[in-house]
């Protein structure tokens, strides 16, 4: 199957989607692509009742844009019925993998004979991760018009970032930089644009100047001078949860134990450092330290010519450390214990500090987990059902995992809630994610809580709440989604010009960062840097010259030449513009 490309200068009459399938997901899918996209919608699904079927024909009575085609079975005649040949995309969105990998085999077969070498994108719906992994195998590849993708992995990247504060897309990597989003300016970044400004009334994409800006887009410092301050964050963390692990690992009794014998050797220390009688007087501190270990492991011969304090000291130190062996027996000894206990109990293994809690380890919980853990976050879960898969995935991937309710203060406790980063609710039910953040705040009224709400307007609802002390420019400590607006987003984002490098969304709107390669004798020859920029439509970001080199921050009479690539971010009818004025032959037109 050859994918069919739209570029931004072909103007068709309409772009038309097929779109398989009933369900909640699918309604959402079906919107994005309508309002956000203006494509047209064919929906296809069994005849009767189910799924969202009548909430998506009332749709099609009062949308003139979608269409919806039913029948007793949906197959690949089916989907060829609707219009195959003519559509700009087909998406399989029901929540049978096998019955959308079936399908999609049906369409490749199908193009076979049809002889169409424009036949259209291909969008699928996995919700099995190990299939979609390997379904490639059998379909192609992005190169081929064919995506496979997993509602839950794509739902997963907003709820970790959200987890972080940091904002969608999280880190952006282009020619060797990072790039990121900023709801306020960032001193540390080399260079910043504003993407997105406004206020209530409304959202501006590229505007003018900065005074009410909403998202700022940083030019992260080069790598290979950040290097330091990740380095010695990760190290001061580290050190902070051996100290509180170790504290853990020790009772009342050990913990005694072991303060009686550090007072002992501190004063075996200091004795010995400081009186020198004897046949064999230590010179300095260095000998000292090395006497007291000596002393510590019985290894030492007697003094029959010391003063009575150096004998006794001598021999406090021996018997004080042959105490050290079954103290430190015993410590080894409890903290296996404790843990096996601690993991077959669910309960914690060691402390943490500046972590992630994430409650619910379904698919969805599950890949938050992982996307955490993959950034080095600590992590503790808590999930009620100690059979569940996601258990024995999160403790694979670093996690501790909790087993018991996590709107129980204790549980959240246990799970160090004081210390933690933010909590990530995540369990399928919304009554069940609405307690545990509600809890979580009882228990510290400064926890950052990201909700996963299944209505998106009550989702809209419990974030304004939750936030509305916020300063409208501030970071909202609390954030609340619903997964499968998120997903449809994403899979929508899926059918848009494949040049796009990455989307930025804000508020309901999108930018777009994207390439472009200025021709021969185009509007952008021998043109100034500040003539590839203009407000409301796209902002020049870099450039890069045809023999490599890169300039993130050309001066405004900077000359752009043939031959160079343009690195933007635009409107979507701001992809149009720039894409014309980098057309080969564009200046004679």
């Amino acid at each position: 199957m050859f994918p069919r490309h739209a570029h931004h200068d072909d103007a068709p009459t309409e772009r038309r989607v097929i779109v398989v399938g009933d369900n909640g997901l699918t309604l959402r899918f079906i919107k994005h692509l309508i309002e956000r996209y203006a494509f047209s919608v064919i929906a296809v699904f069994p005849e009767g009742p189910g799924g969202q079927r009548e909430e998506i024909r009332r749709e099609a009575e009062t949308n003139r844009k979608l269409v919806v085609v039913t029948r007793p079975q949906v197959t690949a005649e089916t989907v060829r019925e609707a219009g195959l040949t003519h559509a700009y995309a087909v998406a399989l969105m029901d929540q049978n993998d096998v019955g959308n990998l079936h399908l999609a085999l049906k369409i490749r077969e199908m193009s076979h004979y049809l002889g169409d070498e424009s036949l259209p994108r291909l969008v699928i719906r996995m919700y099995n991760r190990g299939l979609k992994d390997n379904i490639q195998k059998l379909l192609g590849d992005g190169e081929d018009g064919v995506y496979v993708e997993s509602d839950a992995d794509m739902v997963a990247d907003t709820y970790a970032l959200a987890a972080l504060q940091q904002l969608p897309p999280g880190d952006i990597k282009i020619w060797n930089r990072r790039l990121y989003l900023s709801r306020q300016r960032s001193e540390r970044a080399d260079m910043q644009w504003v993407v997105a400004g406004g206020n209530q009334a409304g959202v501006e994409l590229i505007p003018d100047d900065e005074t009410e800006a909403l998202r700022y887009l940083c030019l992260a410092p080069d790598k290979r001078q950040a290097r330091l301050r990740p380095a010695w964050t990760a190290a001061v963390r580290g050190v902070k949860e051996s100290a509180s692990t170790l504290r853990g690992m020790l009772n009342k009794s050990l913990v005694v134990l072991a303060l009686s014998l550090f007072v002992i050797f501190l004063a075996g220390f200091l004795v010995l450092w400081r009186n020198g009688s004897g046949s064999n007087p230590p010179a300095g501190t260095g000998d000292a330290f090395y006497l007291l270990a000596l002393l510590a492991g019985g290894g030492i011969d007697p003094d029959m010519r010391a003063d009575p304090l150096l004998k006794t000291t001598h021999a406090v130190m021996v018997l004080s450390g042959s105490l050290l062996i079954p103290f430190a027996t015993g410590a080894i000894v409890q903290a296996v214990v404790d843990r096996r206990y601690a993991l077959s109990e669910g309960r914690r293994t060691r402390r943490v500090r500046e972590h992630v809690i994430v409650v619910g380890l379904g698919n969805m919980g599950t890949r938050v987990v992982e996307k955490l853990r993959d950034r080095k976050i600590p992590v503790v879960a808590i999930e009620k059902n100690r059979d569940a898969m996601g258990v024995r995935a999160a403790r694979a991937k670093g996690a501790q995992v909790l087993l018991g309710d996590a709107s129980s203060q204790e549980i959240l406790k246990e799970a160090d809630i004081e210390h933690c980063r933010s909590l990530v609710a995540m369990a399928k039910q919304d009554e069940a994610n609405l307690e545990a953040a509600l809890s979580g705040l009882e228990c510290n009224p400064g926890l950052r809580t990201v909700m996963r709400i299944y209505n998106p307007e009550f989702a809209s609802l419990i974030r304004q709440n939750l936030n509305r002390a916020t300063p409208p420019q501030a970071a909202p400590p609390h954030a609340s989604y619903s997964a499968p607006e998120v997903a449809s987003a994403s899979f929508a984002q899926r059918l848009t010009d494949d040049k796009v490098l990455v989307t930025i969304p804000v508020r309901g709107h999108i930018a777009y960062i994207e390439e472009f390669e200025v021709g021969a004798g185009s509007l952008m020859d021998d043109a100034t840097a500040r003539q590839a920029t203009k407000v409301g439509s796209h902002r020049l970001l870099a450039v890069k010259r045809a023999g490599g080199t890169v300039n993130w921050i050309p001066d405004p009479a900077f000359r752009i030449g043939r031959g160079d690539t343009l690195l933007v971010v635009a409107t979507r009818s701001g992809l149009g513009d720039i894409l014309q004025r980098c057309r080969p032959g564009g200046a004679d037109r």
